[in-house]
């Protein structure tokens, strides 16, 4: 029995295949309509819920019986009916959503023992023709170097991810870490935490594919662009913090004034500013005819001009701006700690310039590498140990930051110290006082009875 692909349907004899476009074409006269007038993905509809649903058994006799899945329109095909427990493959469906895919590659979707259809289909290879990412696929595999680099980033990022969260929860679980300085930083590690979050969503998505089929192309259009929000995010708040200890070492009285949400305002309000007037000049100059989608009607992929001057400008207007405040800043607090009158606080001035000496140059050498590097074809191992290098140090990122501005702070190990002293303190004073108590009790009921019986 010659069998033939029909995309979007299955594979079939050609006399059901014929049946159904005959069925098809009495159904658009009976309807007056035209084949012409109406869209492709929408006449697949057509076919599978009025001719091949009330009457599949006719159609794949060849299947037919009992202890199988009947055929069900998923909104983008018609899924042929197969025996239970075993899977169903067909072509992918030729039009969705106005765009094409390719019929040499197929979809799956699993059939039950008890005949009844998995939650979604699987159509990732089919979106081989919307990312990216998939039709490099076999590219990916053969290229060692990326797969390490990939492997580093997923780690670098989670690893990040976790300790900003238990910095995080440092911050915000003790009174004495909610003064303006420690506020600033727990705006830059939710920056930094978010970027993090955001990536590794991102890359996740692929694997996501096959449950959110109908929406993937404005999920991963929208996390493309979170991507460069939170990117501006993170540099916007290493200027608060720049900012705030210039402030409280060139003009300490101009804190008093100053509060949280002035910082918070400009943290915030500076990225989304920053990425809203990005992205209505990135739809207004998008020109689709010109430009090769790797998601459909997502105009923020191809790189033009409007990234450098909206997205890159800033952020090395922000690295000057904190290497103006970092040199500022270590020449006063240098010549003040020479002095004999030094006080308390110029020693914690001087902390938390270390501090940033530790993160400025990693954010700035951050960025920088993600602008320039060795090219693939004249140095391939080059450009593989750059790869490598630049997983390492912007995955990492997160991390780094947190270990100055947190963990290996002095102020912030003897808040935690002091909370757990006094946490075992508490407890060691509850189990000690236990016993005693006991035994005044029994004394007292001892010394009644003994009165009673008097």
């Amino acid at each position: 029995m010659a069998m033939v692909a029909v995309p979007g349907f299955g594979f079939m004899p050609e006399e059901s295949h014929n049946s159904i476009e005959t069925s098809y074409q009495n159904y658009l006269a009976a309807h007056n309509l035209s084949a012409a007038d109406i869209p492709a993905d929408y006449g697949d509809e057509i076919k599978c819920n009025h001719i091949v649903i009330p009457h599949w058994e006719q159609i794949y006799h060849h299947v037919a019986g009992e202890g199988l899945c009947p055929p069900k329109w998923d909104n983008a095909s018609c899924i042929p009916p197969t025996l239970a427990g075993e899977t169903a493959v067909f072509p992918c469906m030729a039009v969705f959503n106005g765009e094409t895919y390719s019929p040499h590659l197929n979809a799956t979707r699993h059939c039950y023992l008890n005949g009844t259809w998995a939650p979604t289909t699987d159509y990732r290879d089919c979106l081989c023709n919307s990312t990216e990412d998939c039709t490099q696929a076999g590219k990916t595999e053969e290229n060692g170097a990326l797969e390490i680099s990939i492997i580093i980033y997923l780690v670098g990022y989670v690893l990040s991810f976790l300790a900003l969260c238990g910095a995080l929860t440092i911050f915000l679980s003790f009174r004495e870490m909610r003064c303006l300085r420690h506020k600033i930083h727990i705006g830059l590690f939710c920056a930094f935490g978010l970027s993090a979050l955001n990536w590794i969503f991102t890359k996740s998505l692929p694997e996501l594919a096959q449950y959110l089929f109908s929406v993937f192309d404005a999920v991963y259009c929208t996390s493309w662009v979170s991507t460069f929000f939170f990117h501006l995010a993170c540099f916007y708040w290493m200027f608060m913090e720049g900012l705030y200890l210039f402030l409280q070492v060139q003009f300490p009285l101009s804190l008093v004034s100053i509060k949280f949400k002035h910082f918070l305002i400009f943290g915030c309000g500076g990225p989304v500013i920053n990425m809203a007037i990005w992205i209505v000049l990135r739809i207004i100059l998008y020109d689709p005819s010109t430009t090769k989608d790797v998601i459909k009607n997502c105009p923020f992929f191809e790189t033009n001009g409007v990234d450098f001057f909206v997205c890159e400008v800033p952020i090395l207007f922000i690295l000057i701006c904190n290497t103006f405040f970092l040199i500022w800043i270590m020449v006063i607090v240098v010549s003040k700690l020479r002095e004999k009158t030094a006080m308390d606080h110029d020693k914690k001035h001087w902390k938390a310039a270390k501090a940033l000496v530790i993160v400025m140059p990693m954010l700035g050498f951050g960025y920088l590498i993600t602008m320039v590097g060795p090219d693939q074809a004249t140095t391939p191992w080059g450009y593989t140990a750059f790869q490598i290098v630049r997983s390492v140090v912007l995955s990492t990122q997160g991390l780094v930051i947190s270990l100055p501005y947190c963990y290996l702070n002095s102020e912030v190990q003897c808040v935690v110290q002091s909370h757990y002293n006094r946490w075992q303190l508490i407890r060691t004073v509850g189990r000690d006082q236990s016993p005693s108590r006991s035994s005044v009790t029994a004394t007292m009921t001892y010394g009644t009875n003994n009165q009673v019986h008097v």
